[in-house]
């Protein structure tokens, strides 16, 4: 009877051991789920990013606007028989 139960404790301890500590164990999981929730929102980031490239370059592909409107904020450009005024604070 004593040879049973001290298999027993053995056994329990050995599990208990892996449950938390060894390899699948309950702090590994919980690191996981860390990792995994941080890359939903690295993700979710990423997807709104996509989503507005997405738009610019459907829009850049749609009209002339867009082209001239990025023409004129990121290079400065001006159409022809405009004047171009530089304000200085």
């Amino acid at each position: 009877m004593k040879i049973l139960v001290v298999i027993l404790s053995l056994l329990f301890f050995y599990l208990q051991y892996h449950l938390w500590l060894g390899k699948g164990s309950y702090q590994e999981y919980n690191t996981l789920k860390q990792i995994i929730e941080r890359q939903r929102q690295q993700n979710a980031a990423l997807q709104i990013r996509n989503n507005a490239l997405a738009a610019e370059v459907a829009d850049l592909k749609g009209g002339l606007e867009a082209i001239e409107e990025r023409a004129r904020l990121e290079l400065g450009m001006i159409k022809r028989g405009e004047v171009f005024y530089q304000i200085v604070e």
